[in-house]
């Protein structure tokens, strides 16, 4: 799996199906160049019920497949990297779980899930956060402590960082991006844990690359479009 950042907003991005145009990436097993190698169909949920492509690549060096997700989408979530987000940065400023679910419009047992796995997280989180953001120019200072605010400030670090370069972007998504979306999970996908050296957020342009080849569904095992 590897995180790329993307900027068409996520309607655009459904609706452009299997013409969506990620940049050209390396392998992160092995550096190696990849092709497309097809893909897979999933629904997101944003404002309202999507379906996006996920376009995959296959190293040409060492075979290896992985998924191109965009920065907006989290590996086996249903929701968006910004709503989790925003549910995120509620929960730490001292917001009830039930109160979020209420604001957000998603179920309370979705939202209590998200609020769990950041306190599981949130040191790792913050120190990778951190490091990026200071691989990229940010100084700053006074930081909190505790881990879960710790983590929202490491956020916004990376954020600000980011946006001198490249203009605004949310800053979940940076997130999603720097830890190879496994930003409320233990982090086995990052695109800068690898072992092939590589720059600040995976090396990905911002402005995204070469267009994917179109490529024909296929039938998986199961029986459902690939």
């Amino acid at each position: 799996m590897i995180v790329w950042a993307c900027r068409l907003d996520v309607s655009t991005y459904a609706a452009n199906g299997r013409a969506v145009t990620p940049p050209a990436v390396r392998c992160p097993a092995c550096g190696g160049q990849t092709g497309p190698w097809s893909g897979y169909l999933r629904h997101l949920r944003a404002g309202d019920l999507l379906v996006v492509f996920v376009p995959r690549v296959r190293c040409k060096g060492c075979g290896r497949t992985d998924a191109l997700l965009p920065w907006f989408v989290a590996p086996h979530r249903y929701d968006t990297v910004d709503v989790i987000g925003r549910a995120l940065d509620l929960h730490v400023l001292g917001m009830g779980v039930r109160r979020i679910a209420e604001t957000l419009g998603r179920p309370e047992t979705t939202v209590r899930e998200w609020c769990r796995r950041l306190g599981v997280v949130a040191a790792d989180l913050a120190a990778r956060l951190l490091a990026a953001a200071v691989r990229i120019g940010w100084s700053g200072f006074e930081l909190p402590t505790a881990p879960k605010p710790r983590a929202l400030a490491a956020v916004a670090a990376v954020g600000s960082a980011w946006s001198r370069r490249h203009g605004p972007v949310p800053g979940w998504r940076l997130a999603a991006l720097v830890t190879g979306g496994t930003f409320l999970a233990p982090n086995t996908g990052s695109p800068l844990a690898g072992t092939v050296p590589r720059p600040v957020m995976a090396g990905t342009p911002s402005s995204g690359g070469s267009r994917c080849h179109p490529t024909l569904p296929r039938r998986s095992p199961s029986g459902a479009t690939t």
